[in-house]
């Protein structure tokens, strides 16, 4: 039996993904959410064998949750859905870690295909994605590694950044994270300095550029 994450924040498409994996006799849903952060505390609870990972989660975008499962749980392999198939978000997935890419309009013909390559070891993308693996030469994360100061932030400091890209108050983020508006503040002035910005405005078209935020 494989056993799965879900992470999606639209709860119909979830509903959806998660019929298509469990209508085969040897995949297991044992733990679902819409939220990027609580995915990453799931995968370092549950341990699963596959994570499916919504790309466009608020609170914490799914190749920076899948970043995170990894270090938490080394052995699950990510598979990243996604409506996009630019080459920010294919790159972005392959150097976080993730083994496999299905865009969201191909879930029902690729995506328990993908679940059992990924989960043997092997790689899947879409064909869009296939395509920008190409055009940059395969898969070696190192071609996809650029020299980008958001890699010096700390786990805090990527959920505060995200947070704030979609337009939280310091205050909604401290009762989010359990922490004080201070800390807070004192996170979004290092993420600032470390990023070279001078507001919130160039926060969120960071944020933008990265494909963090759409």
């Amino acid at each position: 039996m494989i056993r799965i994450l879900l992470a999606d924040d639209h709860a119909l498409f979830r509903a959806g993904t998660r019929r298509i994996l469990e209508e085969q006799n040897d995949l297991a849903v044992i733990g679902e959410t819409g939220s990027g952060l609580e995915a990453v505390v799931l995968a370092g609870e549950l341990k699963p064998d596959v994570a499916v990972i919504d790309i466009g989660m608020k609170e914490l975008n799914g190749v920076e949750a899948a970043s995170q499962i990894l270090d938490r749980s080394p052995k699950t392999a990510v598979l990243v859905l996604s409506m996009h198939s630019d080459e920010r978000y294919v790159n972005g997935a392959i150097r976080a870690g993730a083994r496999g890419y299905v865009l969201k309009d191909s879930v029902e013909q690729g995506l328990i295909e993908a679940v059992h390559q990924v989960h043997s070891g092997q790689f899947f993308f879409s064909p869009a994605a296939a395509d920008v693996i190409r055009r940059r030469g395969g898969l070696d994360p190192r071609k996809a590694k650029v020299d980008d100061s958001y890699d010096t932030l700390t786990d805090r400091e990527r959920h505060v950044y995200h947070l704030l890209a979609e337009g939280h108050s310091s205050k909604e983020i401290a009762a989010r994270l359990n922490i004080s508006v201070h800390t807070v503040e004192t996170h979004r002035t290092r993420i600032m300095d470390k990023l070279g910005l001078h507001g919130i405005a160039e926060l969120v078209l960071s944020a933008v550029r990265r494909g963090f935020v759409t």
